[in-house]
């Protein structure tokens, strides 16, 4: 056997494993040792700014400020930052308040320098980096080191200005490098056991392919081409068709092998396909195909169709069965699509759409949208396993032979449900061109307001049975100069949608809510604010209030009231309760606003347990004439009394509404026909 490519294939392994080495050794293992020791850092600080956050709600809680002290250290008794970092805490005349290491509590703190730093002191360096809320790096000694200056500390810093404390921290930099000793070794051990492990199947496989080639090369080598062996021709026709034989056999495998290939890749392909072009729960194709579908066709109409109120079908029934409901309607308009030759679609969520490449005419079309509206009117989802059947209602959005189909009929479908429409079939006349414009114009008057301090708190005063002012509700308003010059206040009907999608809702929220909370001074009433879920769920959004809520003393907070929108679809009472449970530790009063139109009032209110509870005004507007809203308000009053729950009514826009209201025992009163919003707060 010739052993001179297996000569080479040794030195290729041995080049292969020192190149591996070197990769694994001086680029793989310092970028995975950096890696993790920047998440252990981060993981500290996570930590550090969590105890820090505590603290802030104990201090905001308990007003004896020894016993504060005693819960404080026995929090930061069982802290370590890393594997041997601390919190300590100091005040601003550099007074040391509890420090679990001594390292500084018997010394005088503000006479301490940072080595190697000019003079520095320690204690001016971290108020400096509290103010700027900036980490501070210093060089420091070592217990076992107390000559070397050469070790780098960090220290992150809080302020708590109601205590005067620094909270910081204390922490050796290289804590966090030996948190991944070890990983050198452990990093280079696997690389080895698994390039072992490649290589001998990479040897195995070579020999596969070499062995045979070797075995043909000897028999061409033992073929002695002479004279006598030509004659005699028998000797010459074994090899060379010995080796004919060999060719033909290799040849065999490799055609084999890449037929073999070739159906692999063929089955692989489709299913790729199948997932990136079906939607996996209806079998029904998705918007990546529509779209592909679409794209190469001059004229295309689209017809999305939305199950109206979905939402309440997974609630009631569960998420399971609204996926049953869900594949149900997926054949009943696939049949339907068959029927008038279009393609159905699954697009999203509870959203399918038919497509039309052929433009089967428009009194055809009229026949098919007339038809399509009533698909599901009197033909209910039946569900077998649960034995039940649901009726649904669809809202259709329709876009015929525009440039871009999908796009417009989405638009279609959001003016359809906007406008309480069957359908609604595009036209140039709700281009998106006006709601751009409208945009831009709305986001610079909001940039405007913001920067000249015009964003303004409006009062409507909320009024007890004995017709006295209790409270008033906050409600936003942006001064403006009309044509004339006057001041002008403009009402967030205007410009609060705009602002959510320019992202300046929080800069406006935060000037109505400091000046609001700036106005608890001027007044012995309570005041209210009004919070969606988003806001609950904005980070954002809560960094703000927090630190609004932090300049007011507890007296004050107890004459705040926090308005929840419980028309918003709340997704997480869990994490409302959270919250409801945060802020009313602090004094904070909660009512529920709009309480009648959601979903799943009764069943959430007794875990939320508001102190308030306001009807929504479509329940009230009419009550003195409608039955129907009579008996709704009666059993919510009967409800709330029940849980001791006090009811405010709003939208109370005349005597006989009032009178209605007062009747029934309406605790509190909110209305025109009381008092109209305006700067005044008494």
């Amino acid at each position: 056997m010739n052993t001179k490519i297996f000569v080479k294939i040794g030195w290729l392994f041995i080049l292969g494993l020192l190149s591996y080495l070197f990769f694994v050794v001086f680029l793989l293992s310092p970028k995975v040792n950096s890696y993790l020791s920047d998440i252990e850092l981060k993981t500290s600080k996570m930590q550090f700014e969590k105890v820090v956050n505590t603290i802030n709600s104990r201090a905001n809680i308990e007003e004896d400020k020894e016993e504060l002290l005693k819960e404080i250290t026995l929090l930061l008794n069982g802290i370590t930052l890393g594997k041997y970092g601390f919190i300590f805490i100091f005040d601003s005349s550099g007074k040391i308040i509890y420090d679990p290491s001594k390292e500084f509590s018997t010394k005088n703190f503000p006479d301490i320098k940072i080595p190697n730093s000019g003079e520095k002191s320690l204690f001016e360096e971290m108020k400096k980096a509290s103010q700027v809320k900036k980490d501070l790096e210093y060089s420091w000694n070592k217990i076992f080191d107390p000559t070397n200056f050469i070790y780098t500390k960090i220290s992150w810093i809080e302020y708590n200005s109601k205590l005067d404390w620094y909270i910081a921290s204390n922490i050796y930099k290289d804590d966090f490098s030996s948190f991944v000793d070890g990983i050198n070794s452990f990093i280079l051990n696997i690389s080895m056991v698994l390039f072992l492990v490649l290589s001998v199947i990479g040897i195995f496989i070579t020999i596969k392919i070499i062995a045979p080639i070797n075995k043909m090369y000897e028999e061409v080598q033992k073929v002695n081409i002479s004279l006598n062996e030509l004659e005699s021709g028998i000797k010459s026709k074994d090899e060379i068709g010995f080796l004919a034989s060999q060719f033909n056999t290799l040849i065999d495998q490799v055609e084999n092998n890449r037929k073999n290939f070739e159906e692999q890749v063929q089955v692989k392909t489709k299913e790729i396909q199948d997932r990136l072009y079906f939607d996996e729960l209806t079998n029904l194709k998705n918007r990546t195909a529509l779209e592909d579908d679409i794209k190469d066709s001059d004229f295309v109409s689209i017809s999305l169709v939305d199950i109206d109120s979905f939402d309440d079908i997974n609630e009631l029934y569960g998420f399971s069965t609204g996926n049953l409901v869900l594949v149900e309607v997926a054949k009943i308009l696939n049949d339907f699509a068959l029927k008038y030759g279009v393609s159905a679609y699954r697009i999203y969520g509870n959203v399918y759409c038919l497509a039309d490449k052929k433009m089967m005419g428009f009194s055809r079309y009229d026949e098919f949208i007339s038809e399509l509206c009533k698909l599901f009117k009197n033909k209910p989802i039946k569900i077998d396993e649960l034995d039940i059947e649901i009726f649904i209602n669809v809202t259709l959005g329709i876009s015929i032979a525009q440039e871009d189909p999908i796009k417009t009929a989405g638009i279609a479908l959001k003016k359809a449900k906007k406008s309480n429409m069957k359908f609604f079939v595009y036209n140039n006349e709700i281009d998106t061109k006006e709601i751009i414009k409208k945009s831009i114009y709305w986001r610079e008057k909001i940039k405007i307001a913001i920067e000249e301090n015009n964003v303004i708190p409006f009062y409507q005063p909320i009024f007890n049975r004995n017709n006295e002012i209790v409270k008033y509700e906050t409600l936003m308003r942006i001064k403006d100069k009309n044509a004339q010059g006057e001041d002008i206040y403009l009402s967030p009907y205007l410009f609060l949608e705009v602002s959510i999608k320019t992202k300046q809702y929080l800069q406006l929220s935060n000037q109505i809510i400091s000046k609001a909370f700036t106005d608890l001074s001027k007044t012995q009433k309570q005041i209210s604010f009004n919070l969606s879920f988003k806001d609950i769920l904005d980070i954002d959004f809560i960094v703000s209030l927090d630190k609004n809520l932090d300049k007011i003393d507890f007296d004050n907070k107890e004459r705040i009231v926090f308005e929840i929108l419980e028309s918003d679809y709340i997704t997480d009472y869990s994490l409302l309760e959270d919250f409801i449970r945060k802020y009313r530790s602090q004094g904070i009063k909660i009512a529920i606003d709009d309480f009648g139109t959601g979903y799943s009032n009764f069943a959430h209110i007794l875990k939320i347990r508001p102190d308030y509870i306001k009807i929504d005004g479509s329940l009230i507007k009419n009550i003195n004439l409608d039955k129907n809203s009579f008996e709704m308000v009666k059993s919510l009053i009967e409800f709330s009394k029940a849980m001791n729950i006090k009811v405010i009514a709003e939208f109370v826009h005349s005597k006989e509404v009032y009178n209605t209201l007062y009747e029934l025992g309406i605790d509190e009163y909110q209305g025109f026909y009381l008092g109209e919003p305006s700067l005044k707060i008494e």
